[in-house]
């Protein structure tokens, strides 16, 4: 059994895979203690792949005991080239999304768009090739840099917009977030458009399903999306 562990900002995401079969999943919170030995023995892991976008100190010593465990770098073997530079600048959450995108639509043109903390845009071509990608602020850190950085604005939770023109602060700031983003995506989609004009338009991340109610001709990938794309790095990785 195959063992993908993805942790993010904030949850920890597990992916139980037979070949290149998803057999199962779990949840927890990224600050939740986890007990890999129950885990690795009642699902008989043999191999583990951890992805994490911020350097934790995390207690995994039975990963690595106990699993043949691999960890997400820049000096794996790839389904993909790129032509990002340096390489090793690419944030490891881009690289699996991208993977994902290899493996669940080959020869295809693609834009990912990973919704979360912040909103990344990578392009990979039908050859399997990375032309690069733009990040910008996520939904909630807009909505925390409105709050932080000013003396008045209040500290508001996602929510959609309801009245326009906005009549009140609150309604003022989902307004500015909201559809802020809404067109940027739209702008940024035009712009790839403009380089190369076939493409599929995937949506990932912890906002994807929130935005993808909103932007037609988008596809919601699959909440395992990225769970794909480190099983994928693993099978091809595999000593």
């Amino acid at each position: 059994m195959n063992l993908t562990i993805d942790i993010g900002n904030t949850n920890t995401k597990l992916g139980f895979f037979e070949g290149l079969e998803l057999k199962s999943t779990e949840k927890y919170t990224t600050n939740q203690p986890i007990e890999w030995k129950s885990i690795i023995l009642t699902n008989k892991v043999s191999h583990a792949i951890v992805s994490q976008v911020r350097n934790q100190q995390l207690a995994l010593d039975d990963l690595y005991t106990k699993t043949q465990c691999l960890e997400v770098h820049h000096q794996l073997q790839f389904p993909f080239t790129s032509a990002y530079e340096p390489f090793t600048n690419l944030g490891i959450d881009r690289v699996v999304g991208l993977a994902a995108a290899t493996y669940l639509f080959p020869k295809t043109n693609a834009l990912i768009i990973d919704a979360g903390t912040c909103i990344t845009y990578d392009f990979i071509t039908a050859n399997a090739n990375h032309l690069g990608g733009i990040i910008s602020p996520g939904l909630s850190m807009r909505y925390q840099a409105m709050h932080k950085n000013t003396h008045q604005l209040p500290n508001l939770e996602i929510k959609k917009p309801t009245a326009f023109p906005p009549v009140d602060t609150n309604e003022a700031m989902h307004y500015g977030v909201i559809c802020g983003v809404k067109a940027e995506i739209k702008t940024f989609i035009k712009r790839f458009e403009a380089h190369t004009p076939n493409f599929m338009t995937i949506l990932t991340g912890g906002d994807a399903g929130f935005l993808s109610k909103r932007l037609k001709n988008s596809i919601l990938a699959d909440a395992n999306f990225l769970a794909f794309g480190l099983n994928l790095l693993l099978e091809t990785n595999k000593s």
